[in-house]
């Protein structure tokens, strides 16, 4: 199976000055930096970014697409991920303000369960459905939904063949609890470049 990985970066933070969230600084480096190096470290055939604007990130020699249905939030940038990710079986979403996640659970997304539409961490806080895997056969309905306005991702897991990663595995895949740890606020950076800090060696 032929599986992709695909950065959802999403736009401005307003609470963070406006700066787009994968290029704040979380121990020295940016989350795109970050994810990146997590996302080949993770061995998906193909690494590409969901974005409007293109140009922060150039230095960083990646693919970048646009969302193709202005204002359709998270299902907006799966489905443009999905229409990118000609060739390949499936796309592991990540969304943009995650600088923690494990390479062991985006492992996990990549081999799991190929038959699946989907397969999604859900634990007691609920689900992640930007940490997640998508089929690419899923296009044509995502399409559907995000040009019909129907942009409840949850309600379309719902309908659809999901392999769900419950608490305890996840638990095991990402003991420290960190993967689903993003950065909304002033606060939460903060937080993230303490959480940094900690990390052991040259380990994102």
């Amino acid at each position: 199976m032929k599986v992709a990985g695909a950065i959802i970066a999403g736009g401005p933070a307003k609470r963070l000055g406006g700066v787009a969230k994968p290029f704040l600084k979380v121990g020295g480096r940016t989350i795109a930096e970050r994810q990146l190096e997590l996302l080949r470290r993770a061995a998906l055939v193909r690494v590409f970014v969901v974005a409007n604007d293109p140009a922060p990130w150039a230095a960083l020699g990646v693919d970048v697409v646009p969302d193709l249905v202005g204002g359709a939030g998270p299902l907006g940038g799966i489905h443009a991920a999905l229409t990118a990710a000609d060739g390949c079986d499936a796309v592991v979403c990540l969304a943009g303000d995650l600088p923690f996640v494990r390479v062991d659970l985006l492992a996990t997304l990549r081999d799991r369960a190929p038959w699946a539409d989907a397969v999604a961490p859900r634990s007691a806080r609920g689900i992640e459905p930007l940490c997640a895997r998508y089929a690419r056969a899923l296009q044509p309905a995502v399409d559907a939904a995000v040009r019909a306005g129907q942009l409840a991702v949850h309600e379309m897991l719902e309908q659809r063949a999901v392999d769900w990663i419950a608490e305890g595995e996840l638990a095991a895949l990402d003991p420290d609890g960190r993967s689903f740890f993003n950065v909304n606020t002033p606060d939460d950076l903060a937080r993230a470049d303490a959480m940094a800090a900690g990390e052991p060696g040259p380990r994102p």
